[in-house]
């Protein structure tokens, strides 16, 4: 396979289609939770705190650790902070 017939990067550095499935719901939670941080200007501390974890996880989440981040908690700091998380189901062909 070319770079260019990767879906994502995930696709492109994970082989195993299944854990590649979880780095991409995990890095898009991560971005939106990123994204928050940012756009609201808050602190770290202030930030762990409206999305019910600590600022060590929000932390980790902000700096891309990605294997330490779970699809449970991501989904939870989302919904602490009034965020509907949906998902998308596509069967391949």
């Amino acid at each position: 396979m070319t770079s260019a017939e990767y879906k994502s990067v995930w696709d492109a550095i994970e082989t195993n289609p299944v854990q590649a499935a979880n780095l991409k719901i995990r890095s898009r939670l991560m971005i939106e939770i990123s994204a928050y941080v940012k756009y609201a200007g808050l602190t770290q501390a202030e930030a762990a705190k409206r999305l019910g974890t600590t600022q060590p996880r929000l932390n980790d989440v902000l700096k891309g650790k990605i294997e330490k981040c779970t699809v449970d908690r991501l989904v939870n700091m989302l919904a602490a902070i009034g965020c509907e998380v949906s998902m998308k189901i596509s069967h391949a062909a």
